[in-house]
């Protein structure tokens, strides 16, 4: 199956190409005298009964679905693997799809809202490790109102695996969870604060280890740890 691509903006048919060779999906350029293939992806509608996309991301996942000889997928799971860069690993209907990495915890939430929007699944999961828990409650308090969030137990998915980030997150979303409810207190223990500033002493290369105060503002994701750093240093 090749998708058809039938854009007046130039410039959004061009990254929509680039995107569509990286996920190995094939494609032609159409113009109004060709017969439309099965599927096409256009930024205005043309009567053809064409998927109407925004941007390159939304096309690659508009179509992916179709890769695998269907519509859409039943179910998307999401599994995150919650450091202070999360992993996410995205399964449709069994198949891995896609994997990232983000720059931080509060970038989930936009991730999640993107993938949604973009396969538009009949039903759709978030699956996160319990490995660390502030980042695993404050995705899961950015979710959880919105959507099915299960937490799951990670001793038996990480052990055999180096990539702490992206392949976990693979694991994860494979791994049965418990459903979450609701909302999730945030506890930040003083172990918690400890290996933060443990962190900071490893990123600064032995220089700076930041307070107390600066590595709760850390954990309750107010600052990052670069900004930490920055801050003690300046603060000498």
């Amino acid at each position: 199956m090749k998708v058809g691509l039938l854009f007046d903006d130039k410039r959004l048919e061009y990254r929509v190409m680039r995107r569509l060779m990286e996920r190995s999906i094939p494609f032609i350029i159409m113009n109004d005298t060709i017969d439309p293939p099965e599927v096409v992806l256009s930024d205005v509608p043309r009567g053809l009964r064409e998927i109407i996309v925004s941007d390159e991301m939304e096309a690659a996942r508009r179509v992916t679905s179709y890769m695998y000889g269907r519509k859409k997928f039943s179910r998307i799971i999401v599994g995150v693997d919650p450091g202070p860069k999360p992993g996410v690993a995205v399964v449709g209907d069994g198949f891995v799809v896609e994997k990232m990495h983000l720059s931080s915890v509060d970038d989930v939430r936009g991730a999640v809202d993107e993938i949604s929007r973009g396969y538009s699944p009949l039903r759709l999961t978030v699956r996160i490790g319990n490995g660390d828990i502030v980042n695993r409650n404050r995705i899961i308090n950015s979710l959880v109102d919105t959507y099915e969030v299960e937490i799951v137990d990670e001793r038996n998915t990480t052990r055999t695996i180096t990539d702490r980030d992206v392949e976990s997150a693979k694991f994860i979303a494979f791994s049965r969870g418990r459903r979450v409810r609701g909302r999730v207190n945030t506890v930040i223990t003083e172990g918690y604060l400890r290996e933060i500033q443990r962190r900071s002493r490893i990123e600064s290369g032995g220089m700076v280890t930041i307070s107390r105060d600066l590595a709760k503002r850390v954990a309750l994701g107010e600052i990052s740890l670069q900004e930490a750093i920055l801050a003690t240093r300046e603060s000498r």
